[in-house]
């Protein structure tokens, strides 16, 4: 079979050897590729002095169905997103999106949408958006790339609002007393994530709270919290 050549975004990388690596790599046409690089760290070599997770580069691989770890050939690597190795928050935001791009790409459909995602939101960091906010944005676009976007019903009112987290969908507290109380502040961020508004101005504490819900959710679809959000979210998730 002829070697596959695509896009990806180096999520994480582990030492196999003094000179190897294994690398997990999300593409942007074959979903989430796990493979190893034999001599990846040395230099010169095809593989650039080995893989840097939050790097996107060209990948060249050979693909074999049934087999834990793809034989990767070639990296040449075009972008660093350098954000996240500067600043505290930043790399907090950018774990958690590591994090959750990895767990539901997990043997599901390809959906070049999650790769645009976290393309996406490692732009808004670099560019120097509120990392509370570039989290937000991206934790909501890959629950929607993989098919589990929370419902908004935006005819409850704001003051009324809950999330159930067994039916993932805004809802009126007081027909759900189990469910997780929303601020207004909160209600607010998620009309305008359905809407799409790439322009709406938040309070940082209403981005902060509107993440961390969707973490939650997150968690639950997962059935577990992904390692890194104990310190993406220090302050903890709603229960």
């Amino acid at each position: 079979m002829p070697p596959l050549q695509t896009t990806g975004i180096c999520l994480r990388q582990w030492p196999f050897s003094e000179t190897s690596q294994t690398v997990s790599i999300l593409t942007s046409d074959h979903g989430v590729v796990r493979g190893l690089a034999k001599g990846a760290r040395r230099t010169p070599g095809s593989f650039g002095g080995g893989f840097e997770p939050l790097t996107m580069g060209t990948l060249v691989f050979f693909h074999k169905a049934g087999r834990e770890l793809e034989t990767l050939s070639e990296w040449h690597e075009s972008k660093s997103w350098r954000s996240p190795r500067r600043n505290s928050a930043a790399n907090r935001a950018a774990l958690g999106m590591v994090d959750l791009t990895e767990k539901l790409n997990r043997g599901a459909e390809v959906d070049q949408r999650a790769f645009w995602a976290l393309h996406d939101g490692l732009e808004a960091l670099e560019t120097g958006r509120l990392p509370d906010e570039a989290l937000c944005r991206t934790l909501w676009n890959l629950l929607n790339a993989a098919g589990f976007g929370p419902l908004v019903d935006e005819t409850i009112p704001t003051d009324h609002a809950a999330f159930d987290p067994e039916a993932g969908q805004v809802c009126d507290f007081e027909n759900n007393s189990s469910a997780w109380r929303l601020s207004p502040a909160t209600v607010s961020v998620l009309q305008d994530l359905v809407r799409e508004n790439q322009s709406s101005s938040h309070e940082p504490a209403a981005w902060s709270k509107s993440a961390r819900l969707l973490a939650a959710w997150s968690s639950r679809i997962l059935g577990e919290a992904p390692p890194s959000w104990s310190w993406t979210f220090p302050s903890g998730l709603p229960e």
